[in-house]
């Protein structure tokens, strides 16, 4: 038999009801069961009954109404008290505020656009200064600015070094003025006793030479032999502490296997005893399995006793209980019946009772029906005026955001069309601009053919300029400024440019053929860019020039010029490898062969090559090209038949010839690439 469980609980009875009457077996009387509800949920059927929620939301929008209006009165009691102010609403207001926003915004904007346009221009004119001066003849004055800086600070090195050195020779001269050298003699001593001293002191020094000599061999004799009874002592002692060692090593391998035997035998006594144990565990554990199978065999031959004597006694128990019921049971309708005749004449006068109150509960229901329903109406026309007025408020709003509306639109379309008219202006401005630009190009191609690197030449004139300036106040060299001016000058052709024409109208016109004024026009606008472009090129070039005599003149206060005393004409009386020709009778010059002559240095002797050179026109000298590769030819006065002239005429010719106050091209030791330069 099973043992009954406790917890369950549908098997426990109810608590709240045993103590009820109406759940007792009363003969003559109904079962009535009784509804359980919670508190929260009877508030609730108690409060849909009363229709509580639909009272309270009906009073808080009457309160919502009451307060809304006492709101508007407040208001216009206020807008009474405040007389100065426009009529302008708040939209507009708003309106107005965002259009001056949008103004503030677009004058940001230009102004933004302004400055990210003179930044952007900044960094190209800075690009393009980079760009300039990565240029050779840029690279060259930059080059001779630092050698005149270099200079500048060798020399103020230089000039504080020999201040300095010339401090010091004024204290030595003054020290040597004030304590004179005076020879002071050491002693009487005569020279065969100074002799003899240093004999006898030789003779002392070598023999304590080899005393010292004969100490050190002992020494050392004495030290081998220590470093050898040493050695010896120390081998000995190696091989005792080699012996001790390997015994101590025979002893720890003696141990170890002495304790690994010990351990082992430890080991086979841990396992039996483990074994042991384990037995003797088998056999408690087999011994309580057999305890607890003889217990739970007793436990259920009793069992199964003690159920069958209950089996018996609840039947007999039973049988009992029905022999009772069944006299119960006819007592029960005997009473049944006389009970069913007293709940039909209560229920009779129940019946009654219950239609009479239900008739004063139907009329009772009737009038609070009809206050419902003329509440309701009330409500409904109530409502029905609020959103009347509603409708009223949402259409003038209505209106109003038309009004707007309209405004905004006419706003935005004023804008767009503000946007467009600039867009057009920019457009036809950029078109006008475009067209301008391709006339002044068609006319710059067509006519101005000005020189390409005009620019570059005075912007490097400038630079140079100003450097032989500021080295001219800073009290510096310059000379390597001037040197550079006059290389890229000479390198670029500077000065050789003939000079251009004034151009003017021409007056032939033909009034007959078709497109006569445009073409009119456009020849009369090339007339005068062609006039622009040449006053343009000659104040360059006079910018350049003014430049050249600035440098030349600050160059010329640094060194002035001085006239070479010649000896002979350069060049002219000497041949490679032989010397110089003492007789010049039977000397005869071609007429078609010319010497040139240089400025040679303050009495120098003549150099030891001859160059004969053709003579040139000055034109043509003029117009050829210049490079240190290809040297120009110097057009020099025609000499008259050295067969005829002796050697005092020559020296006059050659100290009547002035050189030009030029730096020599020889100088420079760097090839400059060369450039193209087109005459117009």
């Amino acid at each position: 038999m099973p043992i009954p469980t406790m917890d369950k609980a549908c098997l426990a009875p109810p608590g709240h009801v045993r103590f009820l009457d109406n759940r007792r077996e009363v003969p003559g009387k109904r079962k009535i069961f009784p509804v359980v509800v919670t508190a929260k949920r009877f508030e609730a059927i108690m409060g849909r009954s009363r229709m509580d929620k639909k009272h309270a939301a009906a009073a808080q929008k009457e309160e919502d109404e009451r307060y809304m209006k006492y709101l508007q009165e407040g208001s216009d009691w206020l807008c009474k008290h405040f007389t100065n102010v426009g009529a302008q609403s708040l939209d507009e207001e708003k309106q107005a505020k965002l259009d001056q926003e949008l103004r503030e915004g677009e004058i940001r904007a230009k102004q933004v656009k302004m400055e990210d346009d003179l930044n952007r221009k900044k960094r190209i004119i800075r690009a393009n200064r980079i760009l300039e001066d990565l240029k050779a003849g840029q690279r060259a004055l930059h080059h001779a600015v630092v050698e005149s800086q270099v200079v500048h600070e060798r020399q103020y090195n230089e000039a504080v070094n020999r201040e300095i050195a010339e401090d010091a020779r004024r204290e030595i001269a003054r020290q040597d003025a004030i304590c004179p050298e005076t020879l002071i003699p050491f002693s009487t001593i005569t020279e065969e006793e100074v002799k003899a001293e240093e004999a006898a002191r030789a003779i002392r020094v070598r023999e304590e030479f080899l005393k010292d000599l004969a100490e050190r061999r002992e020494r050392k004799l004495a030290q081998e032999e220590q470093e050898l009874c040493d050695t010896l002592i120390e081998r000995a002692q190696y091989q005792c502490l080699y012996e001790k060692e390997k015994k101590e090593q025979a002893e720890r391998k003696a141990k170890k296997r002495e304790f690994c035997r010990r351990a082992y035998r430890d080991a086979l006594k841990e396992k039996a005893r483990i074994r042991e144990y384990e037995r003797i565990r088998e056999q408690i554990n087999d011994r309580v399995i057999c305890v607890d199978v003889t217990r739970r065999r007793n436990l259920d031959k009793r069992y199964n006793v003690e159920y069958k004597k209950a089996i018996a006694a609840k039947i007999k128990e039973r049988a009992k209980v029905a022999q009772e019921l069944g006299e119960m049971m006819r007592e029960n309708e005997c009473r049944e019946k006389a009970y069913q005749t007293e709940l039909v004449d209560r229920y009779q006068a129940e019946v009654e009772m219950d239609e009479g109150r239900r008739q004063c509960e139907k009329d009772e229901l009737a009038r609070q029906r009809r206050a419902y329903e003329r509440e309701d109406r009330l409500q409904a026309e109530a409502r029905r005026q609020r959103e009347a007025q509603i409708h009223r408020f949402e259409v003038a709003e209505r209106f109003k955001n038309m009004e707007t509306n309209r405004r905004f639109y006419a706003s935005e379309k004023r804008k767009r069309d503000q946007a467009t008219a600039n867009l057009r202006k920019v457009l036809f401005g950029q078109r006008d601009e475009f067209l301008a630009r391709r006339m002044a190009e068609k006319m710059r191609v067509s006519s101005c053919q000005a020189d390409p690197y005009i620019k570059d030449d005075v912007i490097f004139f400038d630079d140079a300029a100003k450097a032989v300036v500021e080295a001219y106040e800073e009290g510096k060299i310059m000379y390597p400024m001037a040197k550079a001016a006059e290389i890229y000058r000479r390198q670029n052709q500077i000065g050789h440019v003939p000079e251009g024409r004034m151009v003017g109208r021409s007056k032939l016109r033909d009034y007959c053929w078709p497109g006569y004024h445009s073409k009119a026009d456009l020849a009369y606008k090339n007339y005068e860019a062609r006039e622009q472009c040449r006053q343009e090129l000659d104040t360059e070039r006079q910018k350049i020039l003014d430049n050249c005599i600035t440098i030349t003149k600050l160059a010329s206060k640094e060194r002035p010029y001085q006239k070479c005393e010649m000896e002979c004409p350069q060049k002219c009386f000497q041949y490679r490898g032989m010397p110089a020709i003492q007789s010049m009778d039977s000397f005869d010059s071609p007429s078609n062969f010319m010497c040139e002559e240089e400025p040679v240095t303050q009495g120098g002797p003549c150099p030891a090559n001859i160059e004969v050179m053709t003579s040139c026109d000055e034109k043509e000298a003029q117009t050829r090209p210049k490079n240190f590769n290809n040297p120009p030819p110097v057009c020099v006065a025609r000499v008259p038949s050295v067969q005829s002239a002796d050697q005092k005429t020559l020296s006059r010719l050659a100290s009547e010839y002035k050189p030009p106050p030029e730096p020599d091209c020889k100088d420079a030791k760097q090839k400059a690439p060369l450039r193209k330069r087109v005459w117009r």
